[in-house]
Order: C-alpha cells, then sequence, then structure tokens
C-alpha cells in the first residue's frame, strides 16, 4: 500500500505556478534537436511530482510525432516501499497507455554517500538500457529548483565556474545523451501541470530529511535570500568555458584504444591557456583513463599542473593514472599499483547472456560465442601479472611490431588488460590478436598448438564510464558552437 500518494503537495505553490502545455514543452524539447521522425525516448520516472509531469508531457510529445516515451523507474532496493511504488507509477502511467519498465538496483548496498552511489547505480542503469534499447535519448526531470540547490552546494565547495553554473541541460553517457527539458522550469508549473490533469504523485520521505545535503541546502535556500544565484549568468560562464575545454581536449588529447592518452603539452600547458580550462581538461583525461566516475579535486589538479609546466619529464601519480612527462608529450596511464590484481575467472560453460565482462571498470571484453565453447580455465587481469611481459624479448618484439605500444612506459604496459588461458596470453586490450600473435612467436614464446598463432575468442573495448568530453563534440560550420 502507497500511504504517500498525494494531489496535493501545496495548493498556494500550484496557484503560483503556470501548466505546461504542449506548445511549451515542445520549445523546451527542440533546444536538444534534432530528433528522429518517430522519436523514442527513455524517461526516468521516480513517482514524485517532477518525473510524473515530465513522463506524461513527454508521451504527449512523442505521440504527436508518431513515436513513443517508455518510463523508467529504478528500485534501489533501500526502501521497503520502493517496489510497492514501482508498481504504482506503472498503474498510473498505464491510464495514458505509456509503457514502464522497472530495473532493481542489485547487489550489496554502500553505507556511505548513500545518495551519491545510488545516483551512480541508476544512470549506470539508465545506460545499460540505453545499449539495449537502441534508444539514444534520456530525459531526467530536475527543474529550475535542484540547480539553483546544485549551484548553491557547489559554491560552498569552491568550484570552479564550471562547477558553479551547475547542471548542464545535455550531456552524454556512453550510450546516448541525458537531456533535462526541465531545468529551467520553476517547480510551482510542474506542480501546476500535475494538478492541471488531476495527477497525483508520490512524495519521498528522504526530500525532507536534512541528513542529506541537498535538504539542507534547499532550506537554507528557502529562508536566505543571500543565497539567490543567476540562473543565466552561469549558463553563460559554463558556455564559454565548455567551449575552451572542448578545443584544448580536441586539440592537445589522443586517446589510444589501449586506454593510454598522450597530451600536447605545448596545448595543454600553454602560458595562455585559461586556468579553469586547463584543470577541467587534464581532469576530464585523468577521469577517463583511470575509470573513475569523478575528476580529482581541484587542489590536486592545481599541482599537477603547476608541477608539469616546471618539469616537463615529471611523473606524478593522479586520480588512479600516472602523468608521465617523455619526450612525445604527457603519457597517461592507469596506475598499475592502484589496480585490483586478482584475476577474474570466466565462466565458459554459462557466460551470460550478453558475454560481456568489465575489466578495471574501464575495459569491456565480449565474448566470440563460436570459440568460447572450446576453451577453458579463461581468466582476465593486467598484463603485468604475465611472466613473458617481464622478459626483454617480449618487450624487444613488442617495440618492432607495435611501436606505439611497445615504446610506451613499462608501467603503462603493464596496466593493459589481458586475456590468459592456463597455456598464457591470448589477448591484450588495445594490441590486435595476429599482433600479439608475432609477438610471442618473435620472442620464443611459441604456444603448444604451433607457430605462435592464436585462435580469437573474444574482442577488447576500451569501455570508460563517461566520454572523454561527456557535454559533447558536434560538428559545425562555427568554431564557436563546437559543444553540443
Amino acid at each position: 500500500m502507497i500511504d504517500n500518494v498525494t494531489s496535493s503537495y501545496d495548493q498556494d505553490t500550484a496557484s503560483r505556478g503556470t501548466p505546461l502545455d504542449a506548445v511549451v514543452f515542445d520549445t523546451l524539447m527542440m533546444a536538444f534537436a534534432p530528433f528522429e521522425t518517430a522519436p523514442e525516448l527513455l524517461v526516468g520516472v521516480s513517482g514524485g511530482a517532477d518525473s510524473m509531469a515530465l513522463a506524461l508531457l513527454a508521451h504527449d510529445w512523442c505521440h504527436a510525432r508518431g513515436g513513443q516515451a517508455i518510463a523508467v523507474t529504478v528500485d534501489h532496493g533501500l526502501r521497503k516501499a520502493a517496489a510497492d511504488e514501482a508498481r504504482w507509477v506503472a498503474a498510473e502511467l498505464a491510464r495514458y497507455g505509456i509503457k514502464h519498465i522497472t530495473k532493481v538496483w542489485q547487489g550489496a548496498k554502500p553505507t556511505g554517500a548513500l545518495q551519491e552511489k545510488a545516483r551512480q547505480a541508476r544512470y549506470q542503469i539508465f545506460d545499460d538500457l540505453m545499449q539495449e534499447t537502441g534508444i539514444f535519448h534520456l530525459l531526467v526531470a530536475h527543474h529550475g529548483g535542484d540547480q539553483r540547490e546544485t549551484i548553491a552546494m557547489r559554491r560552498d565547495r569552491g568550484a570552479t565556474p564550471l562547477g558553479q553554473a551547475g547542471m548542464s541541460a545535455r550531456r552524454f553517457l556512453r550510450h546516448g545523451r541525458l537531456l533535462r527539458p526541465l531545468l529551467g522550469v520553476a517547480k510551482a508549473d510542474i506542480i501546476a501541470t500535475l494538478t492541471a490533469r488531476q495527477q497525483p504523485w508520490i512524495e519521498d520521505p528522504s526530500n525532507r530529511d536534512e541528513k542529506f545535503e541537498r535538504v539542507r541546502v534547499r532550506n537554507a535556500l528557502a529562508d536566505e535570500p543571500a543565497l539567490e544565484v543567476d540562473p543565466q549568468k552561469d549558463a553563460a560562464a559554463r558556455h564559454s568555458l565548455e567551449c575552451i575545454i572542448g578545443r584544448l581536449l580536441a586539440e592537445g588529447v589522443i586517446l589510444h584504444t589501449n586506454g593510454v592518452a598522450i597530451l600536447n603539452a605545448d596545448v595543454l600547458l600553454a602560458d595562455d591557456v585559461d586556468r579553469d580550462a586547463a584543470l577541467h581538461a587534464l581532469g576530464q583525461v585523468v577521469r577517463t583513463v583511470g575509470g573513475a566516475s569523478y575528476i580529482p579535486a581541484r587542489d590536486k589538479l592545481d599541482g599537477a599542473l603547476d608541477r608539469l609546466r616546471s618539469d616537463n619529464t615529471a611523473r606524478i601519480s593522479l586520480g588512479g593514472c600516472v602523468l608521465h612527462g617523455r619526450k612525445g608529450g604527457i603519457c597517461v596511464y592507469r596506475e598499475f599499483g592502484r589496480m585490483a590484481k586478482d584475476p577474474v575467472a570466466l565462466d565458459t560453460e554459462s557466460p551470460s547472456r550478453s558475454g560481456v565482462v568489465t575489466f578495471d571498470n574501464r575495459f569491456e571484453w565480449q565474448a566470440d560465442d563460436a570459440g568460447l565453447g572450446a576453451q577453458s580455465g579463461l581468466w582476465i587481469g593486467p598484463l603485468g601479472l604475465c611472466d613473458v611481459f617481464h622478459t626483454k624479448s617480449f618487450r624487444t618484439a613488442l617495440r618492432e611490431i607495435a611501436p606505439f605500444i611497445g615504446n610506451l612506459p613499462r608501467a603503462a604496459l603493464a596496466s593493459m588488460p589481458a586475456l590468459y588461458d592456463k597455456e598464457g596470453l591470448l589477448s591484450v586490450g588495445g594490441l590486435e590478436v595476429s599482433k600479439l600473435s608475432d609477438v610471442l612467436s618473435a620472442a620464443g614464446c611459441e604456444r603448444p598448438l604451433g607457430r605462435g598463432k592464436i585462435a580469437p575468442v573474444g574482442s577488447w573495448q576500451f569501455a570508460p564510464q563517461v566520454p572523454l568530453w561527456e557535454s559533447g563534440f558536434k560538428s559545425s560550420p562555427k568554431p564557436d558552437n563546437l559543444l553540443a
């Protein structure tokens, strides 16, 4: 039974608002154009007022264009009522003919930073669903009040201008883009939209619990006019800074399929480069190469940037990565000492339905069903666990046959992902199987099957949690419009 359903959250709030109609919502959506002729959207729906309004508006918008909106509720398994609430959402949306999917956050739950970990899990579930369905657009219901709270929270932490600008209305996940069409809409207008449709919603008790930072900030914003922010000014600052960051990444970074980035010091460390932009660009590279969710803290980035500018041969540990100044540029690679060393055994008799195994939160190995059945004892681990890797003949052959990889620092090679069987190496992420076979043969490490040739049983893909630049790159004849 759902005991926190309401249709009168705040009648005074509703009376102050203006319901969003089809024309207004179309204007909000077309800011993210283009869409398909018959657009398909995923909509995150918790059952709260914001997401329920977004689901109804998105459904009407898609239906008018011959498409469909699919609502997705994530049951985090953190409250007993969550499963009942998901069923309530499904039943309510069914009255409008809206398809609904419930996804459950599986596995052990964290004991600290619960809201943040739940958010990360939720977006991972959304991203996986985008890959599964092939739907490129995900709508979430953050609104103007959420934006004000985010900006206030980030300013309290001393964030850079980009952080102080708050949430972006559009960002990219691995398999699609996340859109926030209500980011400039007042809460009162959202309540008025549901009130006009006589649509109830669910009140999450955690939204009133002051043990959470966002709730405390929300209450402070209501009581302290001094915490007011100027979203338009902040958005303009964000756009200007993002343009610079995008250019720095496009011009100064080469990201290779083996998960190693090469930075052009002349671009990123130039004296006339905006300091905040350089810090963010460096942080984005470290986050992507290290497979992290966030860039390192500003003070850590400040220190690394200053050291690289004063010493072009510096070797710095930062965010689970190593920044290694070399003649050809700054090499950024995963820090071997920060990786889990326990081998990941593969179940070849009953592989997962997708046949995909994630390694070190950065790489995916996709099984080849045709070759997998004949294999046994397969496992995944870093290349540094392999005995042959530590031989001089192997590294010499690697430099001759795959020069770019072979000439990387030894520590960078050690962190590359590898697939093994009982006889040794089968494949290495970022290195063609044929070249690996030639390297082993040239190093005198032929396998018992003969002549050092390896039959592929799967393929590697460098797949960090977020793209190098999650604001996205966009082809445009005007350089000022580089960022989407």
